[in-house]
């Protein structure tokens, strides 16, 4: 035999191999996860278009749901009448309503929610999946009979259609007709639509086998469906029902788009989809070797991609946002910072493709305004005044995808997007200083003093990193000028931001902001200085370093929560636990013991990361609960100390 025929053979054989090998891989048993939730708790999961933020984990009712729009750029919210959820699950054993006493939850891949409870004789589950790609989740019931006699059982879901709500920061309510009908060309389905002058949204439930009852006004104050399943159990026998949940613009596209789910749920069936999304799920997830960092890290992975992140139901584009959960105070729209720092180091962990779509966000319909304040998704202002460490975000970023991928291809597609932030950031330069001036510090807030200490630091680092990429892209006089920029910057950074005569300092110490005449020494959580170590601008062993470390952990430092059980160094801003605190000193070899207690004793937002903790408890801080942006930060810096390298 010729080798022009042989070769085909070996080839073949290979992939069967490779084929083969995939195909064991995926069929591994996905991991599951135990939670430890109180009754208030709420459990988030979803994908790309549709968010599920608050699965009550009392008794698996959905609360409400969200899609991005960028008409209305920010998020569209279903929410049920007057406090009753979206989607209420119940379960009925011969004609009686079973009434969870407890809800035991655990996380299929960290991700995918199961609710399991007993009572009356029935063991019944919940489970909640947003396959990625779909533009819908379903939601599993399933009873089995525990008794020794037969049951009549129902299981079914009340679904309640009381407000659509834009949110960009806080929900408002929209004032338009909220409706419901059969949905066209789609069996055992009902459509929610809401209408202005025309239909601007709609969400549909699909309910295959369970017979449905619509009631409307004056019947009820709002839409109202009640689907039902019911089925004869002898004992040991089991019974299932699907309900799935579609978003779309309007009458035909919500139902359909829950509709394609429902013929993947009837070819493959309900574990078999479940199963696909746990893949997902698993490959992009880390380990540490020790299973309570490795559900706290990879929980936060998946919640900053699918959270932070997402698809917006109009126009299909890729956005960033600071998160896609009511429960956070400020979500649904656009920082730099957020997403490009913060964010951003979480998904070159565990999803490489996302960073590099993330990154061509914040390069393009973004950058026009980049260094602004916050934004809406479509990049238009929200709230002005610029922000130093917003304008060098995406260049850090840069270097950071440069590093971890090698994609010089990509960022010479972006080569005039960076040329264009390199020149804002340049434009806050100040000759009589050589340093860098920004209007706001990193909390958001105005600082008098205009070179602030850490945000000439990052873009030190951002100087550095864009050089290197300029190296990569063959441009080594634009290369060579950079640096120069960064020693200047450096040398400017050490002559006036480092101060002395601060009391209690016992000697030279950094300033927070300085104006070059005058400084102050204070705490900024989410532009520290204990990054300075981080950033490479000085060891952590540096004297001045170290002096700075011990006035802010001291009680010279008003906000120092010196003492306190759970306590870091604070701001009045933030008189707080923050959770990036806790990120940077699980960094430093001074402050991780301490900062890995904190981070594994607080509960955060039931796992999420919250804005921060009580410095005494280490409960949550209200209203800063699922923070998409921050997860990526902690999730990372747990990962930069404890990954092992490998994937589990």
């Amino acid at each position: 035999m010729s080798h022009i025929c042989r070769r085909p053979l070996r080839f073949l054989f290979s992939t069967f191999l490779v084929l083969m090998t995939v195909s064991l891989w995926a069929a591994e048993t996905p991991r599951r996860v135990a939670l430890a939730t109180a009754a208030s708790d709420m459990i988030p999961t979803g994908n790309e278009w549709i968010a599920l933020p608050t699965i009550r984990a009392s008794d698996g009712a959905l609360v409400n749901f969200n899609a991005l729009s960028m008409r209305d750029r920010g998020l569209l919210q279903v929410s049920g009448d007057r406090g009753a959820p979206a989607l209420q699950p119940f379960f009925e054993v011969n004609g009686k309503p079973v009434v969870p006493g407890k809800i035991n939850w655990e996380l299929i891949e960290y991700w995918i929610p199961v609710g399991h409870f007993e009572s009356n004789g029935v063991e019944a589950t919940l489970t909640y999946c947003a396959p990625p790609g779909a533009r819908a989740a379903f939601l599993r019931l399933t009873m089995t009979n525990r008794g020794s006699v037969p049951v009549k059982t129902a299981l079914g879901v009340q679904a309640s259609w009381g407000a659509l709500e834009r949110v960009t920061y806080l929900p408002v309510a929209l004032r338009g007709e909220r409706t419901v009908s059969v949905a066209p060309w789609v069996n055992d389905a009902e459509v929610f639509p809401y209408i202005v002058e025309d239909t601007k949204f709609a969400w549909s439930l699909i309910h295959p086998g369970s017979t449905s009852h619509v009631d409307v006004p004056p019947q009820t104050t709002s839409p109202l469906l009640t689907t039902r399943h019911e089925a004869g159990l002898a004992p040991g026998a089991s019974t299932e029902a699907l309900f799935v949940l579609g978003v779309g613009l309007e009458e035909f596209s919500a139902p359909h788009n829950a509709k394609a789910l429902r013929e993947e749920l009837d070819r493959l069936g309900a574990d078999a989809l479940i199963a696909r999304t746990a893949e997902w799920c698993r490959q992009r997830t880390r380990t540490t070797g020790r299973a309570d960092l490795d559900l706290l890290m990879n929980r936060n992975f998946l919640f900053t991609a699918n959270y932070a992140w997402g698809r917006t139901i109009d126009t299909e584009q890729f956005v960033g946002v600071t998160s896609r959960s009511p429960r956070y105070y400020v979500s649904a729209a656009y920082w730099d910072r957020d997403a490009m720092l913060w964010s951003f180091p979480g998904l070159l962990d565990s999803d490489p493709a996302l960073a590099k779509e993330a990154l061509g966000y914040a390069l393009g319909i973004q950058l026009r305004n980049t260094g602004t304040h916050s934004r809406f998704i479509d990049g238009v202002v929200l709230e002005d005044g610029f922000q130093l460490d917003e304008a060098v975000a995406p260049l850090i970023a840069a270097g950071g995808y440069l590093r971890r991928t090698g994609d010089v291809d990509f960022l010479r597609e972006h080569r005039a997007a960076l040329r264009l932030v390199r020149d804002r950031v340049i434009g806050r330069f100040d000759p009589a200083t050589g340093l860098y001036s920004s209007l706001q510090d990193a909390q958001d807030e105005f600082q008098k003093l205009p070179f602030i200490t850490f945000d000439n630091a990052l873009t030190w680092r951002a100087f550095l990193d864009l050089a290197e990429i300029f190296d990569r892209l063959k441009e080594p006089q634009e290369a060579s000028a950079l640096r120069q920029r960064a020693d200047a910057l450096r040398r400017a950074i050490l002559a006036h931001c480092v101060v002395e005569n601060i009391p209690g300092s016992g000697g030279t110490v950094f300033a927070s902001a300085t104006d070059g005449k005058e400084a102050i020494l204070t705490e900024i959580p989410p532009g520290s200085l204990m990054r300075l170590p981080q950033l490479g601008f000085v060891t952590e062993d540096d004297p001045v370093f170290v002096r700075t470390y011990d006035w802010l952990h001291s009680k010279n430092h008003k906000w120092s929560m010196a003492g306190l059980a759970n306590g870091l160094p604070g701001s009045y801003r933030l008189p707080i636990t923050a959770c990036w605190s806790v990120a940077d000193h699980l960094l430093l070899h001074r402050g991780r013991e301490r900062a890995l207690k904190i981070l594994l004793d607080a509960g955060w937002d039931d796992g999420i990361i919250s804005e921060g903790l009580d410095p005494e408890t280490a409960k949550m801080d209200r209203p800063g609960g699922a923070f998409a942006t921050a997860a990526g930060y902690v999730a990372d810096a747990i990962c930069q100390v404890y990954c092992t390298g490998s994937r589990p």
